[in-house]
């Protein structure tokens, strides 16, 4: 029976990505557009730009990525502060 409730687990979990994934909705960049792995990283590199490019303090940043204008991405979440895309199965955060 434990490894039956595992499996259930695991297979529900599957679907639940899937899903997730399943309403993403595709749209192209309207701007050259950067994107970072966190939230937080792309809110802190927002506030550096504010600092001619420098943080107030000492950052250890994971890396973000540039997308062009016109890039076909799959959107999970927006709103007129952030938006969240999925790009090769990683979820990756703009500051707006």
């Amino acid at each position: 029976m434990p490894g039956t409730c595992k499996l259930i687990m695991i297979t529900a979990a599957a679907i639940a990505v899937g899903a997730a994934s399943a309403q993403a909705d595709q749209q192209s960049l309207s701007k050259d557009t950067r994107f970072c792995p966190s939230w937080a990283e792309a809110h802190e590199r927002t506030l550096a730009s504010l600092n001619n490019g420098r943080p107030p303090y000492a950052v250890k940043w994971k890396g973000c990525i540039w997308l062009k204008q016109g890039t076909k991405v799959d959107v999970i979440d927006h709103d007129d502060q952030w938006t969240e895309i999925l790009i090769d199965g990683k979820h990756w955060f703009a500051d707006e």
